[in-house]
């Protein structure tokens, strides 16, 4: 039996599940883009897509006060900003015995790096990686489709915009997990163009939180 996939392999599959989200979108919507699709589209093809192999498992809104004792990360005191621990994860990975491995946030569409569509969930994340260093979580995740529109401007490139607005989420990430300890990268999709060069770009991303110890596996392949 095969053992399990890496944490970057699995991240990797996600990507790719969203990015077979958008195509049948596409399709089934006459050519809609994935903007006018709702979340949860996005969240069963990631999930299914983590769930699909081997020692691989995926289950979709997962209590996150059940999941945080499952994994043993429990922190004594008030709950932090952001922390609901009376709600749900879009996506919980497990290891091959159960135990949760990773907590994955959804969200779609992003069309600009502001604080209150990615924030709030890098601070969930990561309170839930930092509550125990003894805890199964090896990583979480937050897993997003993002587009720019076409340009106003006629030389204004969408894919050089859609690049530099990856760059721009992973920043704003980059600096609020350094209040918990923790290390954030960007594991980037490819970037895709509509039909014609002035159609605007889209691609589906994640940004990983992962203790300083770790976050190298996700940085390379």
């Amino acid at each position: 039996m095969p053992g399990p996939k890496t944490g970057l392999e699995l991240v990797k599959a996600m990507i790719r599940g969203g990015e077979k989200a958008y195509q049948d979108f596409f399709r089934i919507s006459g050519g809609e883009w994935f903007d006018e699709a709702p979340e949860y589209f996005l969240t069963t093809y990631v999930a299914g897509a983590a769930g699909n192999g081997e020692n691989s498992y995926a289950l979709l809104e997962v209590p996150v006060n059940m999941t945080r004792k499952e994994a043993g990360a429990i922190r004594r005191g008030r709950p932090a900003m952001h922390e609901r621990k009376n709600g749900r994860f879009d996506v919980v990975l497990y290891w091959a015995n159960g135990n949760p491995r990773a907590a994955v946030e959804v969200k779609s569409p992003i069309w600009s790096a502001t604080r209150q569509k990615i924030i709030p969930d890098i601070d969930r994340l990561c309170t839930t990686l930092v509550a125990s260093k003894d805890s199964t979580f090896q990583f979480c995740a937050f897993l997003f489709y993002a587009s720019v529109s076409k340009p106003n401007r006629k030389h204004d490139n969408p894919s050089q915009r859609l690049r530099a607005l990856l760059g721009r989420i992973e920043a704003r990430a980059c600096e609020k997990v350094v209040e918990h300890g923790v290390k954030a990268v960007l594991v980037p999709g490819s970037v895709h163009s509509g039909n014609e060069v002035d159609d605007g770009a889209w691609a589906i991303a994640a940004v990983v939180v992962a203790r300083p110890t770790g976050i190298r596996n996700f940085s390379g392949e």
